[in-house]
């Protein structure tokens, strides 16, 4: 009887380790299109609050990209964004970069608001031009004092 309730144990273990196993791959998948090449950047903020690692970057409303990893930058005090683009965007190197959501009810993106240089940023650059993200108050009284650009 005893040996009949390791041998249960032991199949349950196992499809929960298949199971958990799955859902990794699956996981792994979803974050990223396959046969799409992508290109490592990193931007610098003063705060990178609500921004968690797998999050969208966004440009003009539509997903270019994933942020990889969000970390404080012990020297400058800093956050140190690194995020994914999908190989075929271009991005002039004085894009700006900020924090937020389209939505009030959405998760946070990395926002890029494509600059006017003819230079593309090169992969692996830190790039500077960033804007610090707003809070939820500050987004809210945006939207209540129509400073959120609402007749535009």
């Amino acid at each position: 009887m005893i040996g009949r309730g390791r041998a249960g144990a032991s199949i349950f273990s196992g499809a929960v380790l298949a199971g958990t196993l799955a859902f990794a791959l699956y996981a792994r998948a979803t974050q990223t299109a396959p046969g799409q090449d992508r290109y490592d950047l990193s931007a610098r903020f003063v705060s990178a609050n609500g921004l968690n690692r797998g999050a969208d970057v966004d440009l003009a409303g539509v997903n270019v990209g994933r942020v990889s990893s969000v970390a404080l930058d012990p020297v400058s005090q800093m956050a140190i964004v690194r995020f994914r683009l999908n190989s075929e965007l271009k991005l002039p190197e004085d894009s700006t970069l900020t924090i937020g959501s389209s939505t009030l009810s959405s998760d946070n993106a990395l926002i890029i608001e494509p600059g006017k240089s003819h230079t593309p940023v090169a992969p692996g650059t830190m790039m500077t031009h960033t804007i610090e993200p707003s809070s939820l108050e500050q987004q809210v009284s945006n939207y209540i004092f129509g400073g959120g650009n609402l007749g535009q």
